[in-house]
């Protein structure tokens, strides 16, 4: 069962359990309570926890309040984590921090320096391997320079910080939001600029040269020569980093969404191994994120053009292809193709996903392209260059998230309908990042 948090991402506690999950890879579902509005105080909330505190957690029982018993919890029933050892030595070592910082660190770093309290800790050398322990006791000094706290006297201290810290992935992901809240637009977090606020990079839209047809030819014919083919009109664009709006994206608002999806699955290079194994997860997952009652899995790579992959006409035809006798009562359903994006090795840097906020580009703004092959016909959406369009990706996503993608829906009551998107070159990606190494399942949703 899903893990129900609430909070608000930008208080010392409840960054230090959305980091602490993220660094676990404990599936959970975010509700957000505004602090600052004072909605941990009004009668819904206290109703979940009478104390009015955040955060909060539960799951399918009481109400679990203090962050640390939150995320002890999460490892618990999760069977285990080397982020929090059941080796009972190393356990004892990750709780004597954790019952340091809840006693000592956390008031302390409010109202005394940093050099008071921080020399029992430089005694030892840190774990090699980061602990919830590390998240912790970093949560309070996460604004360490708008604090003014004299790191630069605890040289070992501000290694540990800077260089392990602030360069995890489950810190990083979870930044954005404290800055939002707590800093003015032009300050940044510990004196640094935020590199994954926005970024610029060019996107491939396609010129709409109607009547004349969009098209690509998959075999040698006359008929190819002269042709308008897709990816004709590069724009630059800006594209914010989406992280910080974290589970507000919604597949059937914007028309996608980023969601926690772990798996223990590495054979990734045995095409017959994915399909028997890993497509089940796929399908159990998107049935638990948007309650569909029946899945079709395929996969596909990735493509640098500014598309959706199906059509108002597509869709229903691939259902009847896939699903023969099944497909008319399938389609006098609800019926949406969500396509699931995940890492599937290390964290991705190169060639990222960009996604095109669906209330911002509506219907007209695509048109069709079609894919000529010697027995059939098939086509997709490409869209036309529009500065009203708001772009989004997730930066340095790990192989423990996901991203849903809606690229058809048979409901047209307002519901996200088709969601352009491509991958692009971001800028800001190290030369010797790794190859990316994704995979995407194209599945079908009935309701």
């Amino acid at each position: 069962m899903v893990l129900e948090v609430y909070l608000d991402p930008c208080t010392v506690n409840s960054r230090k359990v959305l980091a602490g999950l993220e660094l676990l890879g404990t599936e959970y579902h975010y509700n957000h309570v505004d602090y600052f509005a004072g909605e941990h105080k009004g009668t819904e909330y206290l109703k979940i926890n009478p104390h009015a505190t955040v955060p909060s957690a539960r799951d399918n029982g009481p109400t679990i309040t203090e962050s640390n018993a939150i995320l002890m919890y999460a490892a618990d029933r999760d069977g285990g984590n080397s982020a929090y050892p059941k080796d009972l030595q190393k356990r004892a070592q990750v709780n004597r921090w954790l019952l340091w910082e809840a006693s000592v660190w956390f008031s302390s770093c409010y109202v005394y320096l940093v050099e008071f309290v921080v020399k029992p800790l430089l005694k030892s050398e840190p774990d090699q391997a980061p602990t919830i322990a590390d998240i912790s006791i970093a949560a309070s000094m996460h604004l360490h320079k708008a604090q003014h706290l004299p790191l630069d006297q605890h040289p070992q201290l501000k290694e540990w910080m800077t260089e392990r810290v602030e360069k995890l992935a489950c810190w990083q992901k979870t930044q954005a939001a404290v800055e939002k809240a707590l800093l003015s637009d032009k300050a940044t977090a510990n004196g640094i600029v935020n590199e994954y606020t926005q970024i610029q990079s060019t996107l491939n839209y396609t010129k709409d040269l109607s009547p004349k047809r969009t098209e690509l030819y998959f075999y040698d014919s006359n008929e190819a020569e002269g042709i308008h083919e897709p990816g004709d009109d590069a724009h630059e664009v800006t594209i914010p980093d989406g992280w910080h709006r974290g589970q507000d994206f919604s597949v059937d608002k914007e028309g996608f969404s980023s969601r926690n999806f772990h798996t223990g699955f590495d054979k990734w290079e045995d095409e017959e191994t994915v399909r028997a194994e890993f497509y089940p997860e796929v399908v159990n997952f998107l049935k638990c994120q948007v309650g569909a009652k029946q899945t079709n899995t395929s996969q596909r790579a990735p493509v640098m053009l500014v598309h959706c992959d199906y059509t108002a006409e597509s869709g229903p035809l691939r259902v009847r292809q896939l699903l023969g006798n099944e497909a008319e009562d399938l389609l006098s359903r609800r019926v949406a193709f969500i396509n699931v994006w995940k890492p599937i090795r290390n964290i991705v840097e190169e060639r990222p996903l960009a996604m095109c906020d669906v209330t911002t580009s509506p219907r007209s703004d695509f048109f069709k392209l079609y894919f000529r092959y010697r027995e059939r016909t098939g086509e997709n959406y490409v869209m036309r260059f529009s500065p009203r369009h708001k772009w989004w990706y997730f930066p340095k996503i790990t192989p423990d998230h996901a991203i849903l993608l809606k690229t058809y829906e048979s409901e047209n009551d307002g519901c996200a309908q088709f969601a352009g998107h491509s991958a692009f070159l971001d800028p800001t990606t190290r030369p010797d990042a790794p190859t990316r190494e994704s995979i995407e399942f194209r599945t079908i949703a009935f309701f």
